[in-house]
């Protein structure tokens, strides 16, 4: 027994249709970093594949080439720093790669000259983000520096919006500063990737972009954080024993819950190794044949306790609905003071993954 992830391939497709239908002429660079937001990045880039997306973003070579070994058809993008010595895997598998400096692109031009391929690029620029990126200020002079190694192959150019749920004025002001860009550049030379637009970029941004070719979407696939979306997860875990607790008792580690009545404790297979907090003890409700059942005590590594005294008829095997495809995660993430991303990233990989 074990908790199981169920993943909703209609409200995947509702999601992407979506999409699809708010872009317009640009087409879709499916975020399934950190191994999908923890949903499972084979099973959904898969899934995505056959819905018509064929480019991915990724965070690192590991996670590039996993999708590779497991047939994902489509650009995939790494949009952090790739490592040198992941350059030349990056290279021979024929993956893009972001590029924020010179020497970064130099070092690649380099690897992929000792292997006699082209390596494929994507530039950064920095509108706003501060993170990673070309400064805007010389990214004229740079890209013509760019243009003259040997090796390379510009794919495409791209910006992050640092603030696009949040900050109206600020994100213009990124948004004008990459068209900008834009329009100088390809006086230089065409790009089939422009992409500037993220999951709130997307939403709220499409009408003021026309210059890129893609967006990059990823919670809002997964159905949260938008409510014209539909989740498409539940999670459950299943019962593997029942205590029946006398009043007074103390329960779990630290016995931070002590039973007023006599209890009925169903002991459920997930803990937070597998994604739920400690700080989330005694805060949560769940559902078990329809009923809100208590989280109780201390929650452990590999368990939790869930006072299930209004529930008859369970066994051993019962599977409890931590979420479900109704909700958006909202009241777990903020009751251990996190955002919806953190919440399904940091699902573990002792849950299984399942589509339907």
């Amino acid at each position: 027994m074990r908790a199981r992830l169920y993943i909703s391939k209609e409200n995947l497709k509702y999601n992407i249709d979506y999409v699809k239908k708010k872009i317009k002429h640009r087409k879709i660079i499916a975020m399934v970093k950190a191994n999908a937001y923890g949903i499972g990045d084979v099973i959904i880039s898969k899934e995505l594949n056959k819905l018509g997306v064929n480019s991915f973003g990724v965070a690192n070579v590991e996670e590039a080439l996993r999708l590779r070994k497991n047939k994902v058809e489509g650009m995939i993008l790494i949009t952090s720093v790739v490592a040198q010595d992941e350059v030349k895997d990056a290279i021979d598998e024929n993956i893009s790669m972001s590029v924020s400096d010179l020497d970064n692109i130099k070092y690649i031009s380099k690897v992929a000259k000792e292997r006699k391929k082209i390596a494929k690029i994507h530039i950064k620029i920095d509108t706003g983000m501060t993170r990673l990126g070309f400064n805007i200020d010389n990214i004229i002079v740079n890209f013509n520096k760019i243009k003259e190694i040997n090796n390379i192959k510009i794919e495409g150019i791209y910006t992050h919006l640092s603030c696009a749920d949040s900050d109206k004025d600020y994100t213009y002001t990124q948004i004008q500063d990459f068209k900008k860009v834009v329009k100088e550049l390809k006086k230089i030379q065409e790009f089939e990737y422009i992409h500037i637009l993220n999951s709130d970029g997307t939403e709220l941004y499409c009408n003021d972009v026309d210059f890129d070719t893609h967006v990059r979407v990823g919670l809002i696939m997964y159905g949260y954080g938008n409510s014209n979306t539909k989740p498409i997860l539940k999670l459950t875990a299943p019962i593997i024993h029942i205590n029946y607790v006398d009043k007074y008792v103390k329960v779990g580690y630290g016995g931070t819950y002590i039973a007023k009545p006599k209890t009925k404790i169903a002991v459920v297979k997930i803990g937070y190794a597998d994604g739920f907090p400690r700080i989330l003890s005694n805060k949560l409700m769940f559902k078990l044949n329809d009923i809100c059942c208590q989280q109780v005590g201390n929650i452990c590594m590999d368990m939790m306790m869930i006072d299930v005294s209004k529930v008859e008829n369970i066994k051993v095997g019962d599977e409890v609905i931590l979420w479900d495809f109704k909700d958006n995660l909202e009241d777990i993430a903020k009751k251990s003071n996190r955002i919806v991303y953190e919440v399904i990233s940091s699902l573990g990989n002792r849950i299984e993954r399942i589509i339907e």
